[in-house]
């Protein structure tokens, strides 16, 4: 698990000394729902607590020469294709805000070489490997295809 505070003293330089604790404090916010939302739970209706599943029922399947009862469980994803992760695109989202808002230089990505990257694309590249989310630049591009 990535520690905000450790990677956030790698580009506190980025933002001046007037505004820098309130963008920490959002920062630090942005990476813990990030890990919250990679929880997954649904809310139990009867109860109405957070759980894992819900039992929904039983179907009897037929496995080869026999039939066994197996419980359908709702677990709040989808059951086919790529999982989607949703937590990636909120974070995405307030990092583009934050150092929009924040940071003395603008939330800029350069697409013709790799040596002459941005601060905010150092800091992405940066970051997002380390929270399990690779395809920087994929992500990226997503973000600007969805915002309109």
């Amino acid at each position: 698990m990535l520690s905000p505070d450790k990677f956030w003293g790698l580009y506190d330089s980025d933002f001046p000394a007037q505004t820098r604790s309130e963008a920490r404090r959002l920062f630090r916010r942005a990476i813990r729902d990030y890990y919250a939302m990679q929880r997954r739970y649904v809310i139990d209706p009867e109860s109405g607590k957070r759980v894992p599943s819900v039992l929904v029922g039983e179907v009897i399947q037929k496995q080869k020469a026999q039939r066994r009862k197996v419980e359908r469980l709702f677990t709040g994803h989808p059951s086919a294709g790529r999982p989607q992760r949703p937590e990636i695109k909120l974070l995405i989202a307030r990092l583009f805000i934050l150092w929009g808002r924040y940071a003395q230089d603008p939330a800029t990505f350069s697409w013709k070489e790799a040596k002459n990257r941005t601060r905010f694309e150092a800091f992405l590249f940066d970051l997002l490997p380390k929270l399990g989310a690779p395809n920087v630049r994929g992500y990226v591009e997503t973000h600007w295809r969805e915002r309109k």
